[in-house]
């Protein structure tokens, strides 16, 4: 059965180099020592997070975290001394285990590096606009991602999604107070950022207050704005509000081929039609903000921003935080490549080589996962102070 080729990159590839080390007669003891056990039991899972303790909130305005960092020599003309909005930023997965289902949230866990990369990488691209809130959760293993049936690995989602409701019905109420915001996601985060817009936002009052959800990197089905969503859409201009963005990243030539699970009203479905092949999945380009098929050239590419991954095999294989701490950011890498969205939703973009975007897990799908927001950086970073601003014009 196919499996999913791109969730959870980054740890994949540092199990396998463990599993390589150890030798292909290790490789069984050390899949198992770090999968989680056949069946989800709710009575073993890790004690739900408290949202009025800061320590379960990874990134937070009162916190000096690295969601706080600036490239050297970006432009901050337009940045907003007091920002006006919020950002709820869901992260990425960083759980492999070994342990249950669901991560136990503990600093000492080599998952707490992955989201200091996740904070340094992606959430500080909002620091221009926006106060950044990203709570600690639950998040589900990365097993939920490459199992062969939906159960157990759908109870762990759902484990995880009830602390992203907790915290966001928190943020809502203590943080946020009725102002504008935007929902900011990647990977297993954005599985739960799609569920919670449309149980939570979609079509409700608190609607009118979304300035944008950036939902990045895991193939939405296009049916998800047929069979979930009742009113929001994609962007279609740089200037849109109240609209969705969401690509998934690969290079030249790269292949889109495997399953996620996806929630819907009925339940959850692998992302997969009625012949087994994968559906056709939502892409909005990064340097157009269009969701058409045309080629843009990489002068309109603002730069990207390379940030190393600190987590090495040996550190998932202990579940140790190697407990480094982003203090600055490297520069901006301007005009580096071109994008261009294809029909099957992948969001193709040139093919690096030798340089610090290089697709260094040399995967035949030439996925680019984990760069999902910083290759786009400086982009990103520019379309949050439009849609701000232009957000605030139309609602003075």
């Amino acid at each position: 059965m196919r499996k999913s080729l791109k969730v959870g990159l980054w740890s994949v590839a540092g199990i396998v180099s463990v599993v390589v080390l150890l030798g292909i007669f290790a490789k069984t003891a050390v899949l198992a020592y770090l999968s989680p056990p056949e069946m989800f039991d709710i009575s073993q899972a890790p004690k739900a997070p408290d949202y009025q303790d800061s320590y379960f909130w990874v990134s937070h305005p009162d916190k000096d975290d690295s969601a706080d960092l600036i490239p050297p020599e970006t432009d901050l003309s337009q940045d907003y001394p007091e920002p006006p909005v919020d950002v709820f930023f869901i992260h990425s997965t960083g759980y492999v285990g070994p342990g249950g289902w669901n991560s136990t949230m503990s600093e000492d866990n080599s998952e707490a590096q992955s989201i200091e990369y996740m904070l340094s990488s992606m959430a500080s691209i909002y620091n221009g606009c926006c106060r950044i809130y990203a709570p600690h959760y639950r998040e589900a293993h990365l097993q939920a991602f490459l199992s062969d049936a939906l159960s157990p690995a759908s109870q762990a989602l759902d484990l995880a999604y009830t602390d992203i409701k907790q915290a966001f019905d928190y943020f809502l109420t203590h943080f946020n107070h009725g102002r504008p915001f935007i929902i900011v996601s990647h990977s297993q985060g954005t599985a739960h950022a799609l569920r919670l817009l449309e149980q939570e936002i979609d079509t409700q009052p608190i609607q009118q207050k979304l300035v944008a959800a950036y939902v990045l990197g895991y193939w939405l089905p296009l049916d998800k704005f047929t069979r979930s969503f009742r009113s929001l859409t994609l962007c279609q201009t740089a200037l849109q509000t109240g609209c969705i963005i969401s690509y998934d990243t690969y290079g030249a030539g790269g292949t889109s081929e495997g399953r996620v699970p996806h929630w819907y009203t009925s339940g959850w479905e692998f992302n997969l039609d009625e012949s087994g092949n994968n559906k056709a999945s939502a892409c909005v380009n990064p340097l157009s903000w269009q969701t058409g098929q045309e080629k843009v050239a990489k002068t309109q590419h603002l730069g990207a921003m390379p940030v190393e991954f600190k987590r090495t095999p040996i550190d998932m294989l202990l579940a140790r935080n190697p407990g480094f701490k982003f203090s600055q950011l490297p520069p901006i890498s301007p005009q580096l490549t071109w994008a261009q969205c294809q029909a099957d939703g992948r969001l193709e973009v040139a093919q690096q080589h030798d340089n610090a975007f290089s697709n260094h897990l040399d995967q035949a799908n030439h996925s680019y996962h984990v760069l999902d927001f910083s290759l786009f950086y400086a982009n990103l970073r520019q379309n949050a102070l439009q849609r701000t601003q232009a957000y605030l014009q139309q609602h003075p």
